[in-house]
């Protein structure tokens, strides 16, 4: 079992430190784009109640390797003010678990950070690399993302209105032959205020030398609500 428990004061401070502060003032935020924007300043949980639990399913394949099929989990265990939520988590289940602390007001969705740094730690690990160098790839493919355009997302039937951003934070980077396998990887979100928590979707995708066959596979998807008893 992975313990995590550091992770979330320490991305904060490294990668998300706008989305995780305790009032978020867009007054007087820097100049932002819409990307930065749903990324670092939205209350994606908007209008969760205290004692929801918020269900995703996650998918993990890898060519030659075994899949992952696995549940991620939120609760909301307080709503402390407006816009702030105290939280807790059910990451992945088994060997794959991954210990992160509960979240204390808390403005944004949290899972987007985790899986972010789940992500991270693996291409740290697979490289030789240094997690801070991945993550400030990340955060600075926002300042141009690849693509944001408005979509629709088909859900328990219903087409919902959502916006999907995509980034490639390692694309013609000055030091790709240290990390030639991401190189071209690919982030997707689909973040929707139609549901639960904000985000609908987070997908990536790391293609082969040849762009014709794809490498890892892995996403987290929105899959249900369930409501305060």
């Amino acid at each position: 079992m992975l313990k995590r428990t550091h992770i979330l004061s320490f991305v904060s401070a490294l990668l998300f430190a706008p989305m995780l502060s305790a009032a978020t003032d867009m007054s007087s935020s820097p100049a932002l784009n819409s990307a930065q924007k749903l990324f670092f300043y939205t209350d994606h949980l908007k209008g969760v109640a205290k004692g929801s639990r918020l269900d995703y399913g996650f998918k993990s394949v890898t060519k030659d390797a075994d899949s992952i099929t696995d549940n991620i989990e939120l609760k909301v265990t307080d709503v402390v003010a407006e816009g702030k939520r105290d939280l807790e988590f059910n990451f992945l289940s088994g060997p794959n678990h991954i210990d992160f602390s509960p979240a204390k007001a808390y403005t944004g969705n949290p899972l987007i950070i985790h899986f972010l740094e789940r992500d991270i730690s693996r291409m740290a690990k697979d490289t030789g690399g240094s997690n801070g160098f991945f993550r400030n790839r990340i955060r600075d493919a926002f300042k141009s993302p690849s693509e944001v355009r408005d979509i629709k997302i088909q859900f328990n039937g219903q087409a919902l209105e959502g916006t999907e951003v995509v980034v490639t934070p390692f694309v013609a980077n000055p030091y790709a032959a240290n990390f030639k396998l991401y190189v071209n990887k690919r982030y997707e979100f689909i973040f929707s205020d139609q549901v639960p928590g904000g985000i609908y979707r987070i997908h990536t995708q790391v293609p082969d030398e040849n762009g014709k066959s794809v490498l890892i596979d892995e996403d987290m998807t929105f899959r249900q609500i369930t409501p305060a008893i």
